[in-house]
This record gives C-alpha cells, structure tokens and sequence, in this order.
C-alpha cells in the first residue's frame, strides 16, 4: 500500500470534533483521498436508567442524542466548506464501536482521536481496529498538521507489528526519519535492522534502535524513547486474547491509550 485511497473519520458527538475534521480534510488533500464520516451517538447509562427504565427519561435522551448528531453535521459542513456536498454521511443512533466497524468494509483508514467521554459513548479504536481489520489513527493532543515527519514502529515478532507496519507505509515513506524500535530481551538487534531494511527498500528513512526494557514495563520504555526522539507518530499492532484487547508490544492496549499526547496508528 502506497496511499491511502478511502478514509473514514469518526465524527461522533465530541468538544474537539472540529479539530479531528480539520486534520482528516488535510489527509484527503494529502493523499488525494476519498473520504466518508460516521457519526453515532449512545447515551452512557447508569445501573439505575438499565434496572428502572422511564420513559420520559428515554424520550429525552433520544432528543439530546439527535440535537448532537445535528451538531456534528454542522461541523462537518463548516470544515469542509463547498467540499461537504462530496463527503458521505452517515449517522444513527446506536453503540458506536460497533456501529463505526459497518462502514469500514472498503476502508483504508478510520481516524479518531483522544477525547475524553462526556455525555455519549465514543467509539474503542483499538476494538475497532481488532473487530474491522482496517488500521486506526488516533489522533493525540499535540498534532499540529497531517504530516508526520518522525515515527516511532513499535517492532516486535508478531504478524500483528507486520501487519501494522505495512498499513502505515503510506505516512512511512513520506516521514523525514522512522526508528524501528524493540525493547529487551523480546526481539533481537538482527531483527530490527532486518525491519529497517525493508522498510528501506519501499523509500522510508528507516533506521533501527534496540534499546533496554529499564523501566519493567515496555510501554513507558517505549513513549520515553519515542520523547527522546521527538517522535510525532508510535506505529504498533493490536490483539485480542482471552476477551482482553492487548498490545503486541509486550503490554496491555489500555495502558498504551491512555497516552493522549501522542499520535497512535494501529493494526491487527
């Protein structure tokens, strides 16, 4: 894969909602892509609306919920100006994760980013890149524009890290420099510069760095590295054990979330 040719942004009801599509209209211009927004809203319930439902209380949530996928619309027409007659809708009332994994059958990439839930459920991209199959980006705090000029990959021995790293060659060969990064014992220095190579051979900047797990956990050793180098983007892989959504990384997916200052492309 070379470009990405049709992009999903998740436009569910948010406060930074502007900001997402803004970077999503600058990666269509980017990448000469297509592109579509999914909007769904679900209200986050307590144990008490599930045991003693009332009806008044799902009336108005349904108004509240259909005022915010109003305001998302509106959003989108503001961002993309004369060009949201071109960008496909679609939206509805339902759980969003689930929901976001319907339009992604021909997708080539979903973005979302890090927002914090407010009054509606927002979709787990890391579900969603597990459940769909089509590589997520979420975006971080800090982004400043659809370019990436430093990435961290995230390397370990797995075909989920493989997978993740080919998905992500679009912004790869683009990137002023790429660091293929293993922590510890559980990949080897031969392995990583191996990665590098390839990754070399299709035009990225590629180089490879192994460095040592001091910290005991893999995840922080990874986003202190990826601080040293000053890295816009960490590229990683995701899977599913046990009904828990893990980290090929040697860490769990939770853990790399909770993150929000930096940009995460994921694959499984």
């Amino acid at each position: 894969m070379t470009d990405f040719c049709e992009i999903v942004v998740d436009a569910c009801p948010r406060s930074n909602l502007t900001s997402t599509l803004e970077f999503a209209r600058e990666m269509v211009k980017v990448f000469d892509a297509r592109i579509s927004v999914a909007s769904y809203v679900w209200p986050k319930t307590s144990m008490k609306d599930v045991l003693a439902p009332n009806v008044f209380w799902a009336e108005e949530q349904t108004r509240l919920m259909e005022r915010a996928l109003a305001s998302s619309r509106s959003i989108v027409d503001k961002v993309f100006g004369a060009d949201s007659e071109q960008v496909h809708w679609c939206s509805g009332i339902g759980e969003p994760t689930a929901a976001m994994q319907a339009h992604l059958l021909t997708a080539d990439l979903l973005i979302t980013d890090s927002s914090d839930e407010d009054e509606s459920v927002l979709p787990n991209p890391a579900h969603v890149a597990l459940g769909s199959g089509v590589p997520v980006l979420r975006l971080g705090r800090s982004v400043a524009n659809a370019r990436f000029p430093r990435i961290l990959v995230a390397w370990k021995d797995t075909a989920q890290a493989r997978r993740a790293v080919h998905d992500a060659l679009p912004l790869l060969v683009r990137a002023e420099s790429v660091s293929v990064v293993g922590v510890g014992d559980e990949v080897s220095s031969e392995r990583l510069d191996a990665v590098a190579t390839h990754l070399r051979s299709h035009g990225a900047k590629a180089q490879y760095s192994h460095i040592p797990n001091t910290t005991g956990d893999a995840c922080s050793s990874l986003l202190e590295q990826a601080g040293r180098e000053g890295s816009d983007l960490i590229v990683t892989g995701v899977f599913g054990r046990n009904s828990l959504v893990e980290r090929v990384f040697g860490g769990v997916t939770t853990e790399m979330l909770k993150s929000t200052d930096i940009c995460w492309f994921m694959a499984h």
